[in-house]
């Protein structure tokens, strides 16, 4: 898949995933992290979103948080991965 497909897909699932209850939230998250830990190299845009999205799934772990500083971080993250790939 090129970068661009996979930020535009990691930036889709995190849109989803938000909407979602934790749980379903969660189960999301870390799917799209196993989806995109393939071993290739890394760009820099690519493993902030990557860093940003774990984070967010760690902190999902903890249900009596509202996560409002991971979502957003996971999300600008995303946003300029894709940026950067388009570009």
């Amino acid at each position: 898949m090129s970068e661009y497909v996979e930020a535009r897909y990691a930036k889709l699932v995190l849109r989803e995933a938000r909407a979602a209850k934790d749980d379903v939230a969660s189960r999301l998250v870390n799917d799209l992290l196993r989806d995109l830990c393939s071993p290739q190299k890394l760009i820099p845009a690519r493993s902030q979103a990557l860093t940003s999205i774990r984070v967010l799934a760690l902190s999902l772990d903890h249900p009596q948080s509202l996560h409002v500083d991971e979502w957003e971080a996971a999300h600008q993250a995303a946003e300029a991965w894709c940026h950067n790939a388009y570009h």
